[in-house]
Formats: structure tokens, sequence, C-alpha cells
């Protein structure tokens, strides 16, 4: 407020009064350069920049007579909190204001040269050289990167960039990674730094019981375990940054969009696409496509279970009781049970992060992983859990290893900065009042090797069929507070690491001949974690309907990472985080409800894996009587049913990038209802639309068909009424065990849906005939 008062009277210095703008030299040519596929010009009447494809649409442009090119002093604040959570606050001073074309040049046939300066003042010398090269790496993509060549004295201190272009009011854009919060992100500032989900989403209660866990510290709503610079627009434009550094993606004002860049080198790609299906296509050749998720996985349900050996074996008698095919057991315990404490009067359990059997829980663990195997039912996976943490054992002396003590006696974890020791010692990483852990340096070439020996040895020797391969967002992002083997920066190198934990995993596997039959799943990632992996999840949801935090949010996340190449992916059955509470509203525990909507969602997923949650005693178990087992037999039988339409849909992702779970917008880019749609609707493929009931007491849903030109009509799988795609919303009955699913009429899936629908139609009569 005072500095608008200082300037209305005329007393801030000279530069708070210049208007930003572009200025273009005489000498500057008006030609429009080929690359081949892409046409660039400097408009000189126009004052802008635009790039166009060969078949002259403009793909970019700058803002009239506005840098689009900028930069601006200040440090931010990446503020470091337990579990991973981290909170930013940026702080941009003194911004550039002019910036001048001083030529363009054409190298080759592929590239093209345009220099300048950028300046905070119109007096000398204030100025900063840039040259913005154009390269065509594909006729689809085209590569820009700008470097800083000569800084005057006083911008010595200016090293962040700002890419700003144009949009438009009503474009949509979509991606980011995994959102939760928002399907279509204009009209937001989106921070792109991978970190824990946090606690900070929703409704303040939501916050604030959430915070009774102890280790989870406030964030925003776009706190994220997989944050990608990357996004895909409803006018049919896609832009990514190949940097790793902090940056954030401002589409608050209607007519632009600006990348802020925390480094005086900025890499990325414009690509060119007819449809946003084609973009994403695109986008994953660069990024990579998640690898053939096994048929197992597709055959039932793959039951989470904590508590041990015999209650494991009970569940398992309770499942064949019913006929429900199991593909596997998840025993996330199987290393044992660690009290955690928050101080606010909560307990729960993690397991012990020494990656060996616990012989208390499970007894004769690798005997028990084959005597699974050879279950007289039928095979029985196990899945177990990792994460790159490693604790002292001294509270537990019975471990036969001290993984911690080895790795940080040979250098393998991440040093801290803050030591009082002459010596580094491992960063400490908190979990709550009684637990800290140190990281893998996955920098360091020899740590790695050392702990894929780990992985064989004590994990994979057992005969498990996979993992789950939890974190990888927990690296602190401040360079001045560790060091890591490879001498690179905290801060360049924080995003990477969800991508070599997942390239880990990766080799592994492939190291040990087991890339047909191995499931990892993850929930941290970047931009080319896709490529090392065959599932993603998406992380931690609370025991509640939360549009923020809770299943809602799961349906949002996951549809929005189909747009960043996490293609095939699965949330948890029934949410994770559980807070007891005698106070009115704060106490957080899964209703039987909820438990049964979440596995109708879980149906339409890659995988459908139950989760008992962090507090399993205080949740609603689709163990615990007749009707919900009923329910989970019901859900498991429609997931088993769209397998092979679903099996198609997913060699899709494989080889072209398209996700499982697909937004409407990627069929109905022009329709302004489905471009705004969040978790109402999705699509499975191209034949299938799903409206999940995620609101409590509901018995019906409202579902918008919309406007086809191909006159298509979408057929109700369990009443078999038909509703035309003709724009507009229609109430659709919904009661528990018929979620609102629809196929499209004329159908290509080859008669791969007649099961279902011959399926729903019995279940659909029984339900409805008179008793």
């Amino acid at each position: 407020m005072w500095n608008s008062v200082m300037k209305s009277v005329g007393l801030l210095p000279t530069e708070e009064y210049i208007q930003p703008r572009l200025s273009i030299g005489n000498a500057v040519s008006d030609h429009e350069f080929s690359t081949g596929h892409f046409k660039i010009k400097v408009d000189a009447q126009a004052l802008c920049l635009t790039i166009k494809n060969v078949h002259n649409r403009i793909i970019w442009k700058s803002l009239h007579n506005l840098p689009f090119l900028s930069t601006c002093l200040g440090k931010d604040s990446v503020s470091p909190g337990d579990n991973g959570v981290f909170k930013i606050t940026e702080c941009s001073e003194k911004p550039s204001r002019l910036q001048t074309i001083t030529k363009i040049q054409k190298e080759n046939d592929t590239t093209i040269h345009i220099y300048g300066g950028l300046s905070a003042k119109l007096v000398a010398p204030t100025h900063m050289d840039y040259v913005m090269t154009f390269k065509e790496v594909s006729h689809r993509q085209l590569q820009f990167s700008v470097q800083v060549t000569h800084r005057d004295p006083c911008m010595e201190d200016y090293d962040r960039l700002i890419l700003t272009y144009e949009s438009r009011a009503e474009e949509n854009f979509y991606g980011f990674g995994e959102q939760f919060s928002y399907a279509s992100v204009k009209g937001q500032k989106v921070p792109i730094l991978v970190r824990e989900q946090g606690a900070g989403r929703g409704a303040p209660a939501v916050k604030s019981a959430l915070s009774m866990l102890g280790s989870y510290g406030s964030a925003d709503n776009f706190a994220t375990y997989a944050s990608v610079p990357q996004y895909i627009s409803s006018d049919i434009r896609c832009l990514f940054m190949e940097n790793s550094e902090y940056m954030s993606f401002d589409m608050t004002e209607p007519d632009r969009v600006s990348i802020r860049l925390e480094s005086d080198k900025m890499r990325g790609r414009i690509l060119d696409g007819k449809t946003m299906l084609d973009l994403i296509t695109e986008y994953t050749s660069y990024a990579g496509r998640m690898l053939p998720l096994p048929d197992w996985v597709s055959a039932g349900v793959i039951a989470g279970i904590h508590g041990g050996k015999e209650k494991t074996k009970q569940i398992i008698q309770q499942l064949r009781q019913k006929d429900i095919p199991i593909a596997a057991v998840f025993l996330p315990d199987w290393t044992g049970e660690r009290l955690q404490e928050t101080g606010r009067d909560v307990r729960f359990t993690r397991s012990w992060w020494n990656w060996e059997s616990d012989d208390d829980l499970y007894p004769e663990w690798d005997a028990f992983v084959q005597s699974l195997a050879n279950d007289e039912g039928g095979r029985i996976r196990v899945l177990s859990y990792v994460n790159p943490l490693l604790t002292a054992t001294n509270l537990k002396p019975r471990f036969k290893k001290n993984l911690f003590a080895v790795a940080q006696e040979k250098g393998y974890l991440v040093k801290s900065t803050q030591s009082s020791s002459s010596d580094s010692q491992a960063l400490s990483i908190k979990f709550g009042l009684n637990l800290e852990a140190g990281i893998l340096d996955l920098t360091h070439p020899e740590a790695r090797t050392w702990f894929k020996e780990i992985m064989k040895e004590q994990v994979w020797k057992s005969g498990i069929s996979g993992l789950m391969a939890d974190f990888g967002e927990h690296l602190p992002c401040d360079s001045g507070k560790i060091t890591l083997h490879s001498g690179e920066t905290a801060s360049t190198y924080h995003n990477h690491y969800p991508e070599e934990w997942a390239q880990l995993h990766q080799e592994v596997v492939m190291e040990l001949g087991k890339e047909d039959e191995a499931v990892c799943f993850f929930r941290s990632g970047y931009t080319h974690s896709p490529g090392h992996m065959n599932l993603f999840w998406a992380g931690d949801q609370t025991v509640t309907w939360d549009a923020h935090y809770g299943i809602k949010s799961a349906v949002i996340g996951m549809l929005s990472g189909g747009f960043s190449g996490f293609s095939v992916t699965h949330c948890d059955a029934g949410g994770y985080n559980t807070v007891p509470s005698s106070i009115p509203g704060m106490r957080m525990t899964r209703t039987k409800e909820l438990l049964f909507r979440w596995l109708e969602l879980a149906v339409f997923t890659a995988a459908f894996r139950t989760s008992e949650g962090i507090i399993p005693s205080l949740n609603a178990q689709f163990y615990d009587d007749e009707d919900s087992l009923a329910h989970l037999a019901h859900t498991v039988k429609l997931f088993t049913t769209i397998a092979a339409y679903k099996k198609t849909v997913l060699k899709e992702a494989y080889d072209k990038g398209w996700p499982l779970l697909r937004h409407p917008v990627l069929y109905y880019p022009n329709d302004k209802i489905a471009r705004e749609l969040t978790y109402q609707q999705f699509m499975v493929g191209s034949s299938m639309m799903v409206a999940p009931v995620l609101t409590p007491s509901t018995a019906f849903v409202k579902v918008y068909f919309p406007k086809d030109a191909q006159k298509v009509t979408w057929r109700h799988v369990w009443s078999g009424k038909y509703y035309a795609g003709d724009g507009t919303y229609q109430a659709i009955d919904a009661p528990l065990g018929q979620p609102a699913l629809f196929i499209k009429e004329p159908r290509g899936d080859d008669g791969l849906l007649n099961g279902l629908l011959d399926y729903a139609t019995t279940y659909y009569q029984q339900k409805t005939q008179p008793k």
C-alpha cells in the first residue's frame, strides 16, 4: 500500500514508472524463417514473436509490445517440513521492464537464433544480453533455449528467467503431473516441485485434523508427489520445460501464461499436433511411456493387509469362501510394525525401514511367500514395501543387519552441511516425534549398487511379485543444507530424485529377469518417471469424501496425471489417512458407505488394490461382515469382467501414451462443460464413460452427455436405457452396486464388453424384481 502511495506522488525511482515493452531493432529482419515444419517470425508491426506450424496454425505467440523474456531479483523460500512437506514462497523484486531484439539469424535448416537484451532501467550500463535458440528436433517438436551471454555489473544477481506468452481467456490447461485440487488450472499459479501432498488443502477442519498426525505439515492446493512442468491445453497446444530447477506456471491473467524459472539457462519444447491425444503421444515420445502391466494384475483383488501372517491367512480364507478371485496380497508391514507417536495422543504404526522380514509378524517369511504361490486354490502373489529411507535399528536389536549404520559408514546417505562435527554426517529427516531416517544418495554409483543388492537379497529373493516403492519426494531442495556425492546442487537434483528412484527399481527387475512378472508401483514422479514404471498410484488420500484430499481428489489426480504420461494408475481403494479424535468435526474414519463407493471406483482403474488405512481398527473393512464381502465380490467381478476391454486400452497406453482413465476434454475440447469437469465423470478408453458416486447418502448422479458430431448414444449398462450425446445433463439412478456406467453406441470394442452387459443386465434384474 505504501509503495502505491509513493508511486502516486512521484517519489519512487525512475524505473518504477517505465512501462514494460518490447523493442525491435531496425536491422531485425521481418522475414518468416522456416525450420522445415515450423515458421518463426519477429513481427515489427505487431511487436511480437510468432511461431506457426507447417499448416500456418499459430502454436505460440508473444503478447503485443510486451517482453516475452524478462528477469528479476529475489530469493525464493522453500521451507522444509517434516515428512517431505515443502512450503514455497516466491520473492520477485526489481523486474526488468525492457526487452530488445537486435538480430534474428538462421544457423542451418533446423536452427534459428534471436539475439537481444533485457534491462531494468533505461540508462546504461544496465543490460544483460541473451540468445534465444529454436531448433526443430522432429517435425512435431520445436526445442527452445535461452542463455544469458553477458551481464553488466549491476545485473550480476539477475539469475532468473521469465517467459511470457499469449493465451485465450477460454483456453483451459491440463496436466502438470498429478494435480489433486483442479483439473483445468486456468486462473491458477502452479508451482513445480515434487513434494509430499501435505495437509493444507481443503477445508480448515481437514487441515487441523491431519495436523494431529504430527508428521503432516501445511501445504497448498498444488502440493503433489508428481509435479511436471508440462501442460496440454484445450486449444490443442502443448509446452513443457526440460529444466529441473524450481519453476512456476502462472495462468492467473486471462490473456497470458508466464513461466518463472530459477535459472538463467532455460530449455523447453513446443509441440504440434492435431488433437490433444496427438499431443500426449508426442510428449510421451520424449518423457517415456509406462511399461506393460502383467496380466495377473487384472485377475482379481490385490488385498492390502496389515497385521501379520495369521491375519493374512484368515482374510485369504474369507475371500476363498466367497469365491472372490485374488490376484495378490499387499503386505506393507513385512519388515515389522514400529509404533509412531505424534505428541497429540495419536498413535499409529509404520513399518521398520531396514528392509528385512520380521520374525514376529511373519515367521519364516520366505516359506510363507512360497506357500501362497503354491496355494491349492490358485496362486496368490505377494507384494511388499520399500522406500529410499533407512533408520537405525538400536530400538529393535533382533534385526540381523543395521543398514543405516552400514550406509552411513560407507557414505551412501545424503550428507548434511549443518553438522557440528568436522565430518559431514548423514542428513536426518524427521517423521514425527520418535522417527528419523537417512535418505539414500542416488547420485552415488556405489550406493545404488549396494542398495540394488539389498533389494535382490533381502526383498526379491523370497519370491515376491512386486512392491510399493514409496516416497521419492523427501530429498531437501536447499543446496545450503545438503551435499550430494555427484556435486550436483540440491535445487537442480531434487525433482530428478523420483526419476532415479524409479529407474533403480526398473534396473533391479530387469537384472532379475522379472520384467514380465513384476509390478512396482510409485506415487512420486517427474518428467521421465513414467518410462521406468508399470504402475502408478495416487498417494495418500484421507478416508473422506473431500474434494481436495479425499476420494474426489483421487479422481482429479488420476485424470490430470494422464495428461503428463502417468497413464497406468490406480488409488488406495478406501483411502489411507485416518484421524481419531473426540472433537466434533475432527474425526476422520472410513464409513462403510465410503468404502463401498471407493471399491466401485477401483473397478475402472488399472489395479484393484484395497487399503486398510493407516489405523485399520478405526476404518470399515471389506472383511468386516457378509454385506461388505458381498460388495467386494460384486465389484471385483466387474473389474475382471472388463479386463479384456481394458487390456486394449492399456495397449494404447504402452504404444501411444494415452491414459487408461481419460478426461472427457480429450474427446470434446470445444465443449465448455466438458472442459470444466473435474471429478464428476471420466472415460475409460473411448467406449466407456463413468460417473462415480462420490457424495454420501446419494443414490443418483447428474451425468453430462457431450454433444457428439457422430450422433452417438450412450447405453446405461444396468437398465439398458440409451442417452443421446446431445449436450445435456441427465439424472441417473446409481444405488450401491450400480455406479453410473455407460457404453458408447455404436461401439468399436470387438464384443469385449458383451460380458459386462450380460452381467449388468442380470444383476439389475435381480435387484429390481419384486421379492
